[in-house]
């Protein structure tokens, strides 16, 4: 079983689990707000009531009327923004929480879970949590004034309380027989928002094949797209069926009630004014369960997505990256699904050496292994056999943090952020070399850094390759990764890459990797590997004129 399909804890406590979020201080304030509104409700009724039966001083009824219209007024207004800044700040801690999970899991983990989910599970599940929170102050507030109103009924007519009770009941029966086919449909609807959030990735990464064949353009919003934005509006829209039906049942009943008070044998004024009084909250509340059903089951998703990312790799304390001597493959073994070939794809057994001051050039045709093996270089992926020893050493669990440390890497699926946060250097001193880098990768025209912020990110690809090398620079790591960084770049900046830029390297004692298709610069290596269908094939080829220079 995958860790992200692992169990959750038991949806029962979900909206338990949402309270228990919330500073305690906070969240009993807000409830005793609420409360306080509740009670302040009625008192409303039972003065309005004891007003119309007669027998009490008016001035004290009406006073108290006031009294508590005021004190309605004041817990509605103040648990209203207290359950509003409780939902904010749980909306905040859920996706931090999350975020940091992501971060720290292991990289496979990630890979695996996709960006879709994630995206699905901290946007619209997060949401609908922070919701139910803002929304509990009338959920508390309508459902202490029901049990109020019930409470006040059995103080002045057992039997309007006996036939009110036996009508709520029969409602809450109503609401369980559809309960957990709602939960199914709720549940499902997320499943079928994830989906839908890859195709709305889809959407912007694939924009110029679209805008390249309207054909292809219109069947993906027809039968992708809008498919999926169906489904999901047809699984939600058939879990709160279920609830609309069962409120309406439950409010006739409640309509039959009156009718029954008023017309039939049971002579009792007060009790149809507290009836008619408890309308509204009684709608109030069953409005709102629908809500507080999708965040339980926003919070279920939530849990497992948590229980996915739930073991975050060890990491040692963090130090600087420092030099290697060497740094060797020794039987490594690793092994994934290829979606591809709806099998197993086993990259090994491989024995490579590095070190300081050479250059290595990968060669190998698509899907070789070559990105796999510079993801189990640089501790991305675990072997799954055989060993990483650095120096000598074997990498363990506990290192893998600082074998990473070693490395700058420009992936062919690279990212650019738009900051240079986390690197090393004061604000001015780093702005200034990385200015000087970019003037030197021809790049000054389009982009600067001030603030360690990128002005732009709208560049070509090959560009945008070139700013990535930029922060590789900067990182300045003993060892240098680069996955077909020269494929997007124009015929002279890739002799800039291959006859300047990694020669620079070599000579400040830099170790580097570079994966590539160019044979006409394979004379740069010192060594050039090649790799076939997972192993190697052939020998090393030798550079003894390069080496070391």
């Amino acid at each position: 079983m995958h860790p992200e399909t692992s169990a959750a804890p038991p949806q029962g406590h979900a909206l338990l689990r949402i309270l228990a979020q919330c500073p305690r201080r906070h969240l009993v304030l807000a409830l005793a707000a609420s409360l306080a509104a509740a009670a302040a409700g009625i008192g409303m009724v039972a003065s309005a009531n004891e007003m119309l039966v007669g027998g009490h001083d008016p001035r004290w009824l009406t006073m108290g009327f006031a009294a508590a219209a005021l004190l309605g007024l004041a817990g509605r207004i103040g648990g209203g923004l207290l359950f509003a800044r409780l939902g904010e700040g749980v909306l905040l801690d859920l996706r931090r929480t999350l975020a940091a999970r992501v971060a720290g899991a292991e990289f496979a983990r990630v890979e695996r879970l996709g960006a879709a989910r994630v995206q699905s599970v901290m946007t619209d599940d997060a949401a609908r949590v922070a919701d139910f929170l803002v929304a509990f102050p009338n959920i508390v507030m309508n459902a202490t004034i029901v049990a109020g109103c019930l409470a006040y009924l059995a103080w002045t007519s057992l039997a309007a309380f006996g036939l009110a009770l036996a009508t709520i009941l029969g409602g809450s029966a109503v609401f369980s027989l559809g309960h957990a086919r709602a939960l199914k449909e709720f549940d499902r609807a997320g499943s079928a928002q994830d989906e839908l959030f890859s195709h709305f990735d889809g959407l912007f990464s694939g924009a110029k094949e679209l805008k390249l064949n309207r054909e292809r353009q219109d069947a993906f919003l027809r039968l992708s797209l809008e498919r999926s934005i169906e489904e999901v509006r047809a699984h939600r829209l058939r879990g709160l069926r279920i609830y609309v039906v069962g409120a309406g049942i439950a409010l006739f009943l409640v309509h039959a009630l009156i009718g029954v008070l008023t017309f039939g044998t049971v002579a009792a004024t007060g009790s149809i004014v507290v009836f008619l009084y408890l309308m509204m909250p009684l709608d109030a509340l069953l409005n709102n369960l629908p809500n507080a059903q999708q965040a339980r089951v926003s919070m279920g998703r939530i849990d497992r997505l948590m229980a996915a990312v739930a073991a975050p790799e060890p990491v040692l304390a963090r130090s600087p990256a420092t030099g290697f001597r060497e740094l060797r493959l020794d039987h490594v073994r690793h092994r994934y699904f290829r979606d591809s070939e709806d099998g197993v794809f086993t990259l090994g057994p491989i024995d490579l050496t590095f070190r300081p001051g050479e250059v290595v050039i990968l060669i190998g045709g698509n899907g070789s292994g070559k990105t796999t093996l510079a993801k189990v270089l640089t501790g991305l992926y675990q072997p799954d056999s055989g060993a990483i020893l650095l120096d000598g050493v074997p990498v363990t669990e506990l290192d893998r943090d600082r074998l990473r440390r070693l490395f700058s890497a420009v992936f062919s699926d690279f990212h650019l952020f738009p900051t240079l946060d986390g690197l090393s250097g004061p604000g001015a001193s780093l702005d200034a070399e990385a200015n000087a880098l970019i003037a030197k990768l021809e790049l000054a025209h389009k982009v600067s850094v001030t603030g360690g912020v990128l002005s732009t990110r709208a560049l070509s690809q090959g560009q945008r390759k070139r700013l990535a090398l930029v922060v590789a620079y900067l990182e300045d790591r003993p060892f240098y990764l680069f996955d077909e960084w020269a494929a997007d770049q124009d015929p002279l900046f890739r002799e800039v890459f291959y006859r300047r830029l990694l020669p620079e390297l070599r000579a400040r004692g830099k170790a580097v990797l570079a994966i590539s298709h160019d044979d006409r610069y394979f004379d740069v290596a010192d060594r050039c590997v090649k790799l076939e269908n997972g192993r190697l094939v052939a020998a090393e080829i030798e550079r003894p004129s390069r080496a070391h220079a």
